[in-house]
């Protein structure tokens, strides 16, 4: 997958890095520092292992001093419970979709914000300058966890049983969305039925006719074999949501300015630009891909979804309106 850094899958799941700890570099008389990551995607996932190549770096340049220990697969619950954790002190890290912030934080709407950017590359480099600083002091100021960096993640397209271009060809469609204000309003707008659920429950929703689509990046659509449940797929591309990597405020302060200069320069570093390439990649070939396995690939209308919901940034409150001041700036 990633070829500089590669691993075979089990290892993986080999995540307390114990060679970094056995490192003859390490000092004998300092004790490691060890940090808990959790997410939710399993361990051969593309964003698992840039996880991996993440805590893989800092235990190398830290000389096996700062470790990431990582609980894959949502083994500490749901994305929302990981986070929310940071601030409990029963993880450090969290490394998921960007929106599960909208539950402690405005920043989270504006993540998911729909039609702001029109590619992953025009996004990453907004994320990369002064749109991105904003995003990490909104973060710091509104929640007690800090952003270390914005990963990226392919943009989000809707996946039905039936051909639609246009919002009213999916009027009153029950569609899955995460559990975030704006998505919700983003499907509302689009005058569909959005029905909030955990991620894992929707291929039983959808086999039970309790859906009638659902949205998500196209890697997703591919590895959790949605193909198998929707028969089209509508590149509406309607948001691209960055994947945060964020450490609690309690965690930060026990680290010293060496080791915190090791998280963010690994954060910023090898792991997320290789994951931009490795995206971007898949990106190309991913269509044909669920072509392949039997889904009909219709382009729709953007601009008929887009001007139903370009009233969004305004009405989703101050601190949204000045994010997307920001991005608009020249």
């Amino acid at each position: 997958m990633f070829t500089s850094r590669s691993r075979a899958a089990g290892g993986l799941a080999a995540v307390s890095l114990i060679l970094a700890a056995c490192s003859p570099s390490a000092s004998a008389d300092e004790a490691p520092v060890t940090l808990t990551l959790g997410h939710t995607w399993s361990v051969t996932d593309a964003n698992a292992q840039a996880v991996q190549d993440f805590a893989d770096e800092v235990a190398e340049v830290s000389d096996g001093n700062l470790r990431i220990e990582i609980y894959p697969g949502g083994q500490l619950g749901e994305d929302i419970e990981i986070l929310e954790g940071l601030g409990l002190e029963t993880v450090d890290i969290w490394v998921g979709g960007s929106g599960v912030y909208s539950q402690m934080s405005p920043v989270g709407q504006f993540l998911v914000l729909p039609f702001l950017f029109d590619d992953l590359e025009e996004a990453m480099t907004h994320y990369d300058g002064e749109l991105g600083e904003a995003v990490e002091r909104q973060v710091a100021e509104t929640s007690n966890t800090r952003l270390l960096s914005l990963w990226p993640r392919g943009p989000r397209h809707l996946t039905l049983n039936t051909e639609a271009t246009t919002p009213e060809d999916i009027s009153g469609l029950r569609i899955r969305v995460p559990e975030n204000p704006m998505s919700l309003q983003t499907w509302a707008g689009f005058d569909a039925s959005p029905t909030p659920m955990p991620f894992g429950d929707i291929m039983t929703a959808l086999e039970q006719g309790a859906l009638e689509g659902q949205e998500n990046p196209l890697e997703t659509i591919h590895s959790a074999g949605l193909p198998t449940a929707q028969s089209h797929l509508i590149l509406t591309a309607h948001v691209i949501e960055p994947t945060a990597l964020s450490i609690g405020d309690a965690a930060w302060a026990r680290l010293d300015e060496e080791q915190r200069q090791i998280l963010e320069e690994a954060a910023s570093g090898t792991a997320r630009d290789e994951l931009l390439a490795h995206v971007l990649e898949r990106e190309e070939v991913l269509v044909d891909e669920l072509a392949d396995e039997g889904m009909t690939v219709i382009e729709p209308d953007r601009d008929a979804f887009a001007a139903r919901v370009e009233d969004l940034p305004e009405m989703a409150g101050p601190e949204v309106a000045a994010l997307y001041e920001t991005r608009w700036a020249r």
